[in-house]
């Protein structure tokens, strides 16, 4: 503003009018004036508002971090796994990793593996921690905690700190968590690709109510000697859950998966994976199921105990989805 109106006076003007001297004086008031004019309160040039991606431009820390995010007035922390290959103008996908009951999110990190397959593959992996080490798949008035709606927010947090593929965020858990995952994959189908659960069913409070907004590919990883999470489902000190068979049945129907299956026999028939291919929108069904294992996030390992390892059959899993534009 000052700049443009000082190009209008011609010196010889100004030095008639107020002498030279004077008219210098003033030139330099002027122009200290208009740079003061130009600049924000705190004296720093003012910035333009950046978006997501531009705010993850800032440095980051790669590898693992802990960080947190306020819901409904408490405090929610989580642990983060950023592999090296992440630039801020390459957004990445991002796997929510829900922890079992009396566990939290770093013992999920430290004992699937999953990071592992990260670094490898290039995705990001955000473990949170429940309150009070366990997740509510139900309604919020049980306990009080609302993780179903504190998901969606921790999403636009790690949005706002990292460049996400919004198209290919994912959602795994194990046990507890992993009925939280089901609940999920009710809920949030039009906001997360695919989902996974590990030594989870579908908890019998969902059969009704479940009725998501789009197509649900859903995979399930499931030990048939596990007592925890009976194969056959049924009522539990937890609650009621359905069977393996009819879980992955609820969810063949919902995605309009045809009747054939494909099935495979893995490390001398210890495990079977199943899979409903050509689904509605794409989508698929899939059942791992571990002949003779408990309740355990498989690893791999090798000789007569060897079994898949889970994180990489979850994530082979993964990349096959992602949301539809538009």
């Amino acid at each position: 503003m000052f700049g443009a109106f000082l190009r209008g006076v011609k010196p010889a003007v100004m030095n008639r009018v107020i002498g030279w001297g004077r008219a210098a004086r003033l030139l330099s008031l002027l122009i200290a004036i208009g740079l003061t004019a130009c600049q924000t309160p705190s004296g720093k040039r003012e910035q333009s508002p950046q978006s997501d991606a531009a705010s993850a431009a800032q440095p980051v820390k790669l590898g693992d971090m802990t960080g947190e995010v306020v819901y409904e007035g408490q405090r929610r922390t989580y642990h983060l796994y950023t592999p090296k290959s992440y630039r801020f103008d390459r957004p990445l996908p991002l796997v929510l990793a829900f922890h079992g009951y009396g566990s939290q999110g770093k013992d999920l990190a430290n004992g699937s593996g999953f990071n592992d397959i990260a670094e490898q593959k290039g995705f990001m992996v955000v473990y949170p921690d429940g309150i009070d080490r366990r997740w509510n798949p139900l309604n919020k008035f049980l306990t009080g905690v609302d993780d179903v709606g504190f998901v969606p927010a921790l999403i636009d947090h790690i949005k706002r700190v990292r460049a996400i593929d919004s198209r290919r965020v994912y959602a795994a858990g194990v046990s507890n968590g992993g009925f939280l995952v089901q609940r999920l994959a009710c809920e949030s189908s039009f906001q997360i690709a695919a989902f996974a659960s590990v030594v989870a069913t579908l908890p019998s409070q969902l059969q009704g109510s479940c009725k998501p907004q789009a197509p649900s590919p859903m995979l399930m990883i499931n030990g048939t000697d596990d007592r925890k999470v009976p194969w056959q489902g049924g009522n539990l000190s937890y609650g009621s859950i359905l069977s393996v068979p009819r879980t992955i049945d609820f969810w063949q129907r919902h995605n309009n998966c045809p009747a054939s299956v494909q099935v495979k026999q893995l490390t001398g028939g210890r495990v079977e994976v199943a899979r409903y291919a050509n689904c509605q929108g794409g989508s698929e069904v899939e059942l791992v199921t571990l002949k003779g294992v408990g309740h355990v996030w498989p690893r791999g390992g090798s000789g007569p105990t060897q079994l898949l390892n889970g994180s990489e059959e979850i994530w082979s899993f993964f990349e096959r989805h992602r949301l539809r534009q538009g």
